[in-house]
């Protein structure tokens, strides 16, 4: 595909181009070409191979979306497939032929199979991980048949290399709010359509010709075995036969990517790349003046017209242009600081340039691949990592080089006023240099203890609170490495774990953290009592929903009284004390409701659930607009953690909706006013019986609930808060613009 063989690392050669001349992909054709006896039917060939889920995705959408009474769907299983294939194509469907190779002979072969099949018909090649959208045949085939001399149509598509959206030579998300549909229709209501020239086609979704496919053959089976690069050798051919490729601007199939070949695929393009520039010396040449010259840029803007909301005016003062490095983003990733950093930067994107380099988590691609994605305004750079690669340095986010460039062309292309890091997590310690190489000044936030404990919240391999790091005790909590010599290796890197983290926090030119407590605590244990890091609470989003609209309508004496506990099921958090402290309670006096995602670590939540037993409600996870209405119908919520919170913003969400909270008297919780205003209580999560103490009280007494909603503090917003964060931005470029 021709989306691999533009890896990162050959962008910059393209760009500059390679000293061939260059195929003129776009020249006026130099023979004549006569569509008369055009072909009605096609035949749209879907190669299969592994992959059951995509690829039910795809039938579902080509079934959908296709008139398959007219044309005709060829599913070309190469190989023996998964059971879960087999059962989906069971039963006979109208206008699908089923081919079989009873071995695996590859992408190529297969394809050649499918477009061997109907001589008189025209052939679009679709990957079975590709979901097509309405009117995507009779788009493709009036593209087609717009010029005699086209020999190919590919649509656009969100990973399709020089026909991607919304970003060029991407692989891309959805932007956020849209669906595979909604952005279709997008595209089609703002094409013209042009049907721009290409130098190649792209074999995502490719319409051929059948005339062309008769002039010159199939794809070159032997050249590319497996897969890679046939399309685009195909497509040479046809542009030195005088045959033409265009892009149909009004459609957009989506692609889901690395669904067959995951993280094979390398070898594969390594392959291909050799076998093209063998077959054809120019072919790099041709698609470095394409690259270099964009001329889809135009086309590209027309379709995106909108997307980015128009930005309002901002306060007038920071930065025009700021960088988020986060370790994760949502809907990918849903923790506390994810859903911080990504509040924080669409409010931004709201009225000023913002750019967003965090990680994803997707087994089917390695490091260094990525999707961008359009957020709110925001460009959303999603790394790869999952945490598989060899060196223990990489792995465990303190250096890695393909990471520094990467995120060092980030900035090249941002050229940001400001860096905002709020978690170095699944990056690398070393990024905060590439920023200060070119003079950006950077402001850390600290979210937690990850800067001095590789666990993140001071609690140890057995459930206990830990004193503080130390090479030795931190290698037999959580080694770094399993490599021979690993009673070596861990300490060494536990010691460079700490100078690098420690360096990035230091050579900030601002630090700033949610609570007292954090800030403290981490002085203390980097030894560090001067190392200035300014305390900014976090605001509520929920704040500014009265109490009255989201608490549920309830009778403060009825029972059961409904205590909640909403988070991350680990033990950190605690929750594992909490059905302790509740064991045995009748259900019809009290519940423990419980929402998150029991699949991060099923062994805990049976745990859980063997501890508690029926007096657990369980739930699983909601969407953030639903927050205020589910923790409004709450008596209570239980907040039981062991690890160190660095803020405790779920416990201020219950208080800005008028639920009281139990708390863990630990790390930033114990700033909670629930002693000073009687508006709630503490108790030591290391007793369960000191929780179960509590409950049993509010159970024989609920009218204690009715004052402690009475006297519930007021709880800052996000809005406050963002405009503290811009205070702090201004003081941070005075300082660097007065040095």
């Amino acid at each position: 595909m021709l989306r691999d063989l533009l890896p990162l690392r050959l962008l910059t050669w393209l760009r500059a181009g390679s000293g061939r001349v260059p195929l003129a992909w776009n020249a006026p054709v130099d023979r004549p070409h006569s569509d008369l006896g055009a072909p009605d039917r096609v035949d749209i060939v879907v190669p299969v191979y592994q992959a059951p889920e995509a690829f039910a995705r795809c039938l579902e959408a080509l079934l959908a979306h296709t008139d398959l009474k007219l044309h005709r769907a060829l599913l070309v299983l190469d190989g023996p497939q998964p059971a879960a294939t087999e059962t989906l194509l069971e039963t006979p469907i109208q206008g699908v032929e089923i081919l079989h190779n009873p071995e695996r002979r590859g992408f190529v072969a297969s394809v050649n199979v499918g477009m061997s099949r109907g001589l008189d018909h025209d052939v679009v090649l679709l990957n079975s991980d590709a979901i097509v959208t309405t009117g995507w045949l009779d788009k493709l085939r009036a593209a087609a048949y717009s010029a005699p001399e086209i020999a190919t149509v590919t649509p656009f598509s969100n990973t399709a290399t020089i026909c991607s959206l919304p970003r060029f030579l991407a692989a891309n998300a959805l932007p956020a709010g849209e669906t595979i549909a909604s952005f279709a229709r997008r595209i089609e209501e703002r094409s013209a359509p042009a049907y721009p020239r290409l130098p190649t086609g792209v074999g995502v979704c490719m319409f051929l010709k059948r005339r062309a496919l008769t002039e010159l053959g199939l794809f070159d089976e032997q050249a590319f075995g497996l897969g890679y690069g046939e399309e685009s050798e195909w497509c040479q051919r046809a542009l030195k036969a005088g045959w033409r490729h265009v892009l149909d601007d009004a459609t957009f199939v989506y692609h889901e990517g690395h669904q067959s070949f995951g993280i094979s695929r390398s070898g594969r393009v390594r392959g291909a790349h050799r076998a093209l520039a063998k077959l054809h010396p120019d072919y790099l040449a041709t698609i470095a003046r394409f690259v270099r010259e964009d001329p889809l840029a135009p086309v590209r803007a027309r379709a995106l017209e909108g997307l980015i909301p128009r930005r309002a005016a901002g306060p007038g003062r920071g930065p025009k242009k700021v960088v988020h490095l986060v370790h994760g983003w949502p809907p990918w990733s849903l923790a506390g600081t994810e859903l911080y950093a990504a509040w924080l930067a669409r409010r931004q994107a709201s009225h000023r340039e913002v750019a967003v380099y965090a990680r994803i988590a997707d087994p089917a691609r390695e490091l260094g691949d990525a999707v961008e994605l359009i957020d709110a305004g925001a460009r959303v750079r999603l790394m790869a990592n999952n945490f598989v690669q060899r060196d223990p340095r990489s792995r465990n986010a303190l250096s890695d080089r393909a990471l520094e460039r990467d995120f060092g062309r980030f900035l090249d292309e941002e050229r940001p006023d400001l860096l905002h890091i709020h978690h170095l997590a699944g990056h690398a310690a070393t990024l905060p240099r590439e920023a200060q190489r070119r003079g950006i000044p950077v402001l850390y936030q600290v979210q937690d203890w990850w800067t001095v404990c590789a666990r993140a919240n001071l609690l140890d391999a057995r459930r206990h609170a830990c004193s503080g790091p130390g090479l030795g005790k931190c290698s037999r909590c959580l080694p770094l490495t399993t490599l021979p010599g690993a009673a070596l290796w861990n300490p060494l890197l536990y010691a460079e774990r700490g100078r690098l983290l420690y360096a990035a926090l230091r050579k900030a030119d601002a630090r700033v953290a949610g609570s007292r407590f954090l800030a403290e605590s981490l002085r203390a244990l980097l030894q560090a009592p001067t190392l200035p890091i300014e305390v900014i609470p976090y605001g509520v989003a929920l704040s500014d929903a009265p109490h009255a609209a989201v608490r549920a309508d309830r009778d403060p004496a009825r029972l059961p009284l409904r205590f909640g506990f909403l988070g991350s099921i680990l033990p950190h958090k605690g929750l594992h004390v909490a059905a302790q402290a509740f064991a045995g309670i009748d259900p019809a006096r009290a519940r423990l409701v419980i929402y998150g995602d029991r699949q991060i670590d099923p062994a805990y939540a049976a745990e859980v659930g063997r501890i508690g037993g029926p007096i657990l409600e369980w739930h699983g996870r909601f969407a953030e607009e639903e927050k205020a209405a589910i923790i409004g119908q709450l008596d209570a919520l239980v907040v039981p953690s062991l690890g160190l919170e660095s803020f405790g913003l779920a416990a201020r969400e219950a208080m800005a909706v008028g639920t009281p909270v139990l708390a863990a008297r630990r790390g930033a919780l114990a700033e909670l006013p629930l002693d000073a205003l009687d508006c709630g209580a503490f108790f030591d999560p290391e007793i369960p019986a000191d929780l179960r103490t509590a409950i049993e009280r509010l159970i024989a007494t609920p009218p204690i609930l009715d004052g402690w909603r009475a006297r519930l503090p007021r709880i800052i917003g996000m809005d406050e808060h963002a405009e503290a964060i811009e205070d702090l931005y201004q003081a941070l470029l005075s300082r660097k613009g007065a040095r």
